[in-house]
């Protein structure tokens, strides 16, 4: 009887230990298969894009109609930069895709600039149809290597992570990042440098990050700041390890934190080399529906970026996605919004933790500046504009323009029926430069 309830213990601790592994593994599955969704998702639409401008570049090259051509070119400027985003969703690893990244940036801002061309009515050059054809000679290069490495990925002579898929591998199959590395490095050698008064253009990327600052740090002392970096919005213990060199104009440590226990990274971060800032994170947990309200996590989103030093900053716009919101904040000069020094804060709205955070754009821009004295008051803007605006605030702002040099501008908030607009007006010479339509959808508040 004594050997009986022996063999009986020891087979339900057996039976216990092979559900522990079956459940374990399950969710460590579901969870890849998941993510394995989401680079699929990513590769189509990245695929179907570059398809769009295929076929819109050379559109744009027969049609005789300037104002289809104006069409065209805007719906590749959203195509190129929805390619730019479609990119970022890869499984890249420490590869750098600078060179896709710029040529879809330089493909959109060319397009618009030649659409606001042909919108004033002004010349387009001989060098101007030049580089479109370049483009588009790029572009269906571009667009037959990504169809070949469809090809390969559904004949499975590619997968998705740099990880096999067992222990032992039958045959070595590329991994995903490897072949867009090899896709980004051939465009580097095919695409000529297109140079140009825009925010793409060469000189601009070369720009010198302005708040970065500090001793060049390691990889440990990277791991250090960012444990107790997250430790600030998310409570347990993580294992940290850098996984990753980013480049681009801040040289980062990718750093993965991951729950014991766990076989996925919870969370994902960039630290600079120099000066260890942290350069954005996002918290990969799934996000719940809603429970808080908005104006609560808009307090949240405040409330933390005062918590890590980042004050006298205010809310500009919102984007509400996913059970989230990410919320645009900037600095304040005195009484002068700095629009090139913002910061992103994802607030989850389940439970209101902060769920990501991208300071990119401050640490590339923020300095301190002589801002230079108005020349026109505001009554001076009131009278300059059009008498059917009905205005609702001006406020001072200083904004970038095409070139990223910076402009002191009045910021003229203003409808017209029901339509709302942002109105810049050049403080120093009373230039209108900018304006700014404002679409308000159920994600949030948007301008065009």
């Amino acid at each position: 009887m004594k050997k009986s309830y022996i063999w009986l213990a020891s087979l339900l601790v057996l039976g216990g230990l092979v559900f522990a592994y079956w459940s374990v593994s399950n969710r460590a599955l579901s969870a890849e298969n998941a993510l394995e969704a989401s680079y699929q998702r990513g590769f189509y639409n990245l695929l179907e894009q570059v398809n769009n401008l295929n076929l819109l570049i050379s559109k744009s090259e027969v049609t005789s109609s300037d104002e289809q051509r104006i069409m065209m070119l805007t719906t590749i400027w959203h195509q190129a930069e929805g390619a730019r985003g479609s990119l970022s969703t890869m499984p890249l690893g420490d590869r750098d895709m600078t060179n896709m990244q710029k040529f879809f940036a330089q493909l959109g801002d060319f397009s618009y600039r030649i659409a606001d061309k042909l919108v004033k009515k002004q010349d387009i050059t001989d060098d101007d149809w030049a580089k479109i054809t370049q483009f588009r000679k790029n572009i269906q290069s571009l667009n037959k290597d990504l169809r070949r490495l469809q090809d390969d990925i559904s004949a499975g002579k590619i997968r998705w992570g740099d990880k096999p898929d067992r222990l032992i591998s039958v045959k070595k199959v590329k991994g995903m990042a490897d072949s867009l590395e090899t896709i980004d490095q051939k465009l580097k050698k095919e695409a000529p440098t297109i140079t140009y008064d825009g925010p793409f253009s060469d000189h601009v990327e070369k720009v010198t990050p302005r708040a970065v600052s500090g001793e060049r740090i390691n990889e440990s002392k990277a791991v250090d700041i960012a444990g107790k970096f997250i430790g600030k919005v998310v409570k347990g213990d993580f294992k940290s390890n850098v996984v990753g060199r980013t480049k681009g104009s801040i040289p980062a440590y990718t750093i993965e934190l991951t729950r014991p226990g766990e076989n996925t990274p919870n969370i994902i971060m960039d630290v600079s080399e120099i000066g260890g800032h942290v350069i954005w994170f996002l918290n990969t947990r799934k996000i719940d529906s809603p429970k808080i309200a908005i104006k609560q996590a808009l307090d949240k989103a405040k409330s933390y970026l005062e918590s890590i030093d980042y004050t006298n900053m205010e809310p500009t716009g919102s984007l509400r996605e996913n059970n989230t919101i990410t919320v645009t904040f900037v600095p304040k000069d005195g009484g002068v919004l700095l629009y090139p020094d913002f910061i992103k804060v994802e607030v989850a709205l389940d439970t209101g933790e902060i769920v990501g955070l991208n300071t990119l754009a401050y640490l590339t821009s923020h300095t301190d500046r002589d801002l230079p004295e108005p020349s026109i008051t505001e009554k001076d803007v009131r009278k300059s504009l059009n008498k059917n605006l009905r205005v609702e605030r001006i406020r001072m702002t200083l904004i970038p323009d095409e070139a990223l040099r910076e402009k002191l501008c009045y910021e003229v908030d203003a409808r017209l029926n029901s339509d709302r607009y942002f109105i810049y007006i050049n403080a120093e010479n009373g230039n209108e430069e900018r304006i700014l339509k404002v679409v308000e959808t159920d994600k949030g508040t948007m301008t065009m």
